[in-house]
């Protein structure tokens, strides 16, 4: 299925804001309430529009930064002071390589610069070694 320039208006307002109201989002295009509904089952059913999250305002990048930490490092403590951070969704101790990974939402490179940055300086002694991949598409 193609979207067309309908759907799009649609999809802008739904990400701008997901929870706007089909009255709302009408209003925004210029249809009605049912056209609306009717458009969004459809995106959805289609699979274009394949789910709703938040996400704060002006985000652009996703990324999972991996963090080698140095032994006798506390890693509870660090990952619980890395989750309260703006900007990180969450962070979870893994077995492999890594010990940790930090799911990041960062306007851009800049501010994922900043948030590494921001890591290294908090814990400098207690972080060996970071990898960070860029989340290129959500399924």
């Amino acid at each position: 299925m193609e979207a067309d320039s309908l759907d799009r208006a649609i999809m802008n307002v739904l990400r701008e804001s997901s929870r706007s109201s089909f009255v709302e989002i009408a209003s925004r295009v210029g249809v009605t309430e049912r056209t609306v509904r009717t458009r969004v089952r459809r995106l959805e059913e289609d699979g274009i529009i394949r789910g709703y999250t938040i996400r704060e305002a002006g985000i652009g990048l996703t990324a999972l930064i991996r963090l080698k930490v140095g032994p006798g490092t506390e890693i509870g403590t660090l990952a619980g002071e890395f989750s309260t951070w703006k900007g990180v969704e969450c962070v979870y101790e893994i077995s492999g390589d890594a010990d940790l990974i930090a799911i990041v939402h960062v306007d851009d490179t800049v501010g994922l610069r900043e948030m590494l940055d921001k890591m290294w300086l908090t814990a400098p002694a207690e972080i060996s070694s970071t990898q960070t991949e860029l989340v290129l598409e959500q399924y």
